[in-house]
């Protein structure tokens, strides 16, 4: 087999981002109908109940659309990862000599390093980076729990507690990070910022800070509705945000903490 043989059956970049968003994708699918089949549930009384109160027309609709946008990002990244292929290859082999280098580069960029060069604009975008990613962490760890049998499932008591609490704090940072950005491009508006604002900007911080608005929302709808049916739901306390939102509309009518 010849070396030009040989690179044409290797398996490419934008391969690999295909693979892996298809088998990201195909799991979250599976996901969703593997509860459906086995029944398997939590039955201890602190922990919290995965989709509680969702209409199942919505579950299939998560269900559905989330595998078919995951593997629709994948097919985006790979066209730009092809693009990136287009220029001179790179020495990218690790070797004993250059290993300490790359590893301080791959540090550098999940880090952010260039970011935090500016230390208003690197802690802002810390805060969403991290805070997103905590939360990516926190839905994907209920989402474990939700799959496992019964003697396995680990999200209840002290496990669940501390859960809560990373949730609420990380949703904190999030939400917080997202209202600094949007009051850094559009009130406060430095110059190399104005002039590179475009009106998708808008668009994402608004989709970024509706997720940070409407999780806690959720949280404090579910947490009344639940209190006003009689739970009880006292380690819900470690939910620093969503138990004090929840004693706002604690008073409401059963249907509408029902509907919201």
């Amino acid at each position: 087999m010849t070396t030009e043989t040989a690179a044409k059956k290797r398996f490419k970049p934008y391969q690999l981002s295909i693979a892996f968003g298809v088998g990201i994708g195909t799991f979250t699918l599976i996901s969703g109908i593997v509860p459906q089949l086995t029944g398997w549930e939590n039955t201890s009384l602190i922990h919290r109940e995965v989709f509680g109160g969702i209409p199942t027309a919505f579950k299939v609709a998560f269900y559905t659309v989330i595998p078919m946008m995951l593997i629709w990002g994948s097919l985006r990244f790979a066209d730009r990862v092809r693009n990136w292929e287009r220029g001179a290859p790179d020495r990218r082999k690790t070797t004993p000599k250059n290993v300490k280098r790359r590893l301080a580069d791959y540090r550098s960029g999940v880090y952010m390093r260039t970011l935090l060069r500016d230390s208003a604009a690197g802690l802002m975008h810390s805060m969403i980076y991290f805070g997103f990613l905590v939360l990516l962490g926190v839905t994907t760890v209920l989402e474990i729990d939700h799959q496992m049998p019964e003697a396995l499932k680990f999200l209840h008591g002290d496990v669940y507690r501390g859960y809560a609490l990373v949730g609420d704090v990380a949703g904190v940072v999030f939400t917080v990070g997202v209202v600094w950005a949007i009051l850094r491009r559009y009130v406060q508006r430095p110059y190399r910022i104005r002039i590179k604002t475009k009106p998708e900007h808008a668009l994402i911080l608004g989709v970024l800070l509706a997720i940070g608005i409407t999780g806690f929302g959720a949280e404090m709808f579910r947490i009344a509705q639940g209190q006003a049916a009689g739970v009880n739901l006292d380690h819900e306390k470690w939910s620093v945000v969503g138990y004090p939102l929840a004693q706002l509309v604690n008073g409401a009518s059963a249907s509408t903490l029902t509907t919201w």
